[in-house]
C-alpha cells in the first residue's frame, strides 16, 4: 500500500444504470478524489439485466465492479444522488448489498453508509433515514477532515458513537442520529476543484462516449426563480482559463459543463484554443444572450451536432414571471447564428405549468417555435417540454405543482409542433415529474415508504398515496 494512502476502503455508488454514473462528472470527480486517498477505492451502480458484473453470481449481492469485492465489505459507501427519482434505488441497492436500508436498523458492525450528490445539497431529509452522515455541499472542503475521522475510527476498533460524534463537527457533514436537522452547506473555491479523472473502463459506453468533460465553474448569477443549481450553488465560481485547457488536455473531444458555460468571460477563446488543437467541442447549454457569431462558428467547427437553448416559456411576461430575462429577439438571435453556422439541430428546452401559467401561455410555445422554424435554415429544431417541479431552496419551492387535467390539456396543446416542417417534439413523463415533485419536497417519512416499495417492487406513486404523503407535492 502507497505509505501517502489511508487504509480504508471506499466504493462509490451510484443509483442508476452503468452509464449514467459514467455520464455524471461529479460522481466521476468524488471517485477520483478517493482513488487518490484510500488504499481501496472501488465504484458500483444499479445493475442491469443479469448477470452484471456487479452482482455476485452465488449469492447476488451488489459487488464493486473493479476489485469484485461485496459491497458490503467495504468501510464505507458512499451515494451520490442527483435525481430524486432514484431514492427508491438507494434501498434497492442497499438491499442488495445486503446492508439494511435504514440507519435505525444497521447493527454497529456495518459499513458507513453517506450520503451526498445534488439532493442532498438541495434537502438532505428524504434520504436521511438512509445515512450515517450526509454531505450537505460540495466534495472538496469535506474530503480530507472527513477521511481523517474514519481513518482515525478504524486505528481505534472502530467506536461507531465516537466516529458519529465527531463527524457531526465536520464542517458540512450532517449526521442524523447527532439530532442535526440542518448543516451550513460548504463549497470550494475555483482553485480547489477537483481535477477531471482519468476515463474508467468502459467510459466510452456512457451518454457521452469518449468525450471528456470539463467543468468550466459552478454557480449561476442569473437568479431564475425555479434554478435549484442557480440558487444553491453560490456564489458563482468561474474556472481559470488555462485550468480548462489543461484540463482537456490532448481529448480528442471535448464536453465544458457547468450551469453556465456561455457566461465564462473567456468562453470563446477557450473554444477557440480547443478547436485550434482540433478537438471536437459541446457545450452543456447556451444562453441565448450569449450567443455571437463568433461562439457559434466556433462550436460548428468544432462538430457539435446539438447546441441547447432554454426559453423555458413561450411568451416574455412568462418568462419574466420566472426571472428568465430573455426577449423573443435574443432567443431568435441565437438560433439564427447557430443555424447560419451551419449546427445541425437546436435544442429548444420549455416547461409547462409554471406558476401563473394559462392555457394560452402554453399554446405561444407553439406560436414561438413556428416563428424560429422560419429561420432555422436548414438546421433541425428539436422541441423539449417538462413540467415544471418545485425545488427546494428556490424562491419558488412553496409553488404547487400543476395537476394531472391542466398538465395533460398543456402538453396535448404542444402536439401542433409536430405538424411544423423540421421540428420534432419531446414531452417528459408527466408522472415522473409528479413523483420529482413529491420527493423533492419530501422529508424523513418517505424513507419507509421508498423501501417497502423498493422490496415489494409495486408502484411509488401508489404507496405515497397510500401512505397520505402523496399531498407533499
Amino acid at each position: 500500500m502507497d505509505e501517502q494512502l489511508l487504509d480504508l476502503s471506499a466504493i462509490l455508488v451510484y443509483p442508476n444504470s452503468r452509464e449514467v454514473a459514467l455520464s455524471s462528472l461529479g460522481f466521476l470527480k468524488v471517485r477520483g478524489m478517493l482513488a487518490s486517498r484510500v488504499a481501496v477505492a472501488d465504484f458500483s451502480y444499479l445493475p442491469g439485466p443479469l448477470p452484471s458484473p456487479v452482482v455476485s453470481r452465488r449469492k447476488s449481492l451488489l459487488l464493486a465492479e473493479q476489485t469484485g469485492r461485496e459491497a458490503a465489505a467495504f468501510d464505507f459507501l458512499g451515494f451520490s444522488v442527483s435525481y430524486e427519482n432514484d431514492y427508491i434505488n438507494v434501498a434497492r441497492l442497499l438491499d442488495m448489498a445486503g446492508i439494511e436500508p435504514l440507519a435505525a436498523d444497521r447493527p454497529d458492525t456495518a459499513p458507513l453508509v453517506v450520503m451526498g450528490g445534488f439532493t442532498s445539497f438541495m434537502n438532505p431529509r428524504p434520504l436521511a433515514p438512509f445515512a450515517d452522515a450526509i454531505v450537505v455541499g460540495e466534495a472538496e472542503p469535506v474530503m480530507d477532515e472527513f477521511l481523517g475521522a474514519m481513518d482515525a475510527a478504524k486505528a481505534d476498533g472502530w467506536p461507531r458513537t465516537a466516529l458519529l460524534e465527531r463527524l457531526s463537527r465536520v464542517k458540512g457533514v450532517l449526521v442524523p442520529s447527532a439530532g442535526q436537522a440542518e448543516v451550513e452547506r460548504v463549497i470550494a473555491e475555483p482553485g480547489a476543484f477537483a481535477p477531471e479523472p482519468e476515463a474508467l473502463p468502459g467510459q466510452d459506453r456512457s451518454h457521452f462516449g469518449d468525450m471528456r468533460l470539463v467543468e468550466v465553474g459552478r454557480g449561476c448569477g442569473r437568479g431564475c426563480l425555479f434554478c435549484a443549481a442557480g440558487c444553491l450553488y453560490r456564489p458563482v465560481r468561474m474556472r481559470d482559463a488555462a485550468e480548462i485547457l489543461k484540463m482537456a488536455g490532448g481529448a480528442r473531444r471535448v464536453g465544458l459543463v457547468g450551469p453556465a458555460v456561455a457566461d465564462h468571460p473567456d468562453i470563446e477563446d477557450i473554444v477557440g484554443q480547443l478547436v485550434g488543437r482540433g478537438a471536437e467541442v459541446g457545450v452543456s447549454s447556451l444562453r441565448a444572450d450569449r450567443i455571437t457569431e463568433r461562439l457559434a462558428g466556433l462550436l460548428a467547427q468544432g462538430g457539435m451536432r446539438t447546441a441547447t437553448i432554454a426559453p423555458e416559456a413561450g411568451t416574455e411576461h412568462m418568462r419574466r414571471r420566472i426571472g428568465k430575462n430573455l426577449t423573443d429577439e435574443q432567443i431568435a438571435r441565437g438560433l439564427k447564428l447557430l443555424a447560419e453556422a451551419g449546427v445541425p439541430t437546436v435544442k429548444l428546452y420549455f416547461m409547462i405549468g409554471l406558476p401563473d401559467e394559462t392555457d394560452g401561455d402554453a399554446a405561444a410555445i407553439v406560436d414561438l417555435t413556428r416563428r424560429l422554424a422560419g429561420m432555422r435554415g436548414r438546421s433541425k429544431l428539436s422541441i423539449s417540454a417538462a413540467p415544471f417541479v418545485p425545488k427546494p431552496g428556490t424562491p419558488f419551492e412553496a409553488e404547487p405543482f400543476a395537476d394531472r387535467e391542466t398538465l395533460r390539456r398543456r402538453a396535448a396543446l404542444l402536439k401542433e409542433i409536430r405538424s411544423i416542417r423540421g421540428c420534432t417534439l419531446k414531452v417528459a413523463s408527466l408522472e415522473g415529474a409528479w413523483l420529482e415533485a413529491c420527493l423533492a419536497r419530501a422529508d424523513e417519512r418517505v424513507a419507509p415508504v421508498l423501501v417497502e416499495a423498493a422490496r415489494r417492487g409495486v408502484n411509488l406513486r401508489t404507496h405515497l398515496e397510500r401512505s397520505g404523503l402523496a399531498g407533499t407535492c
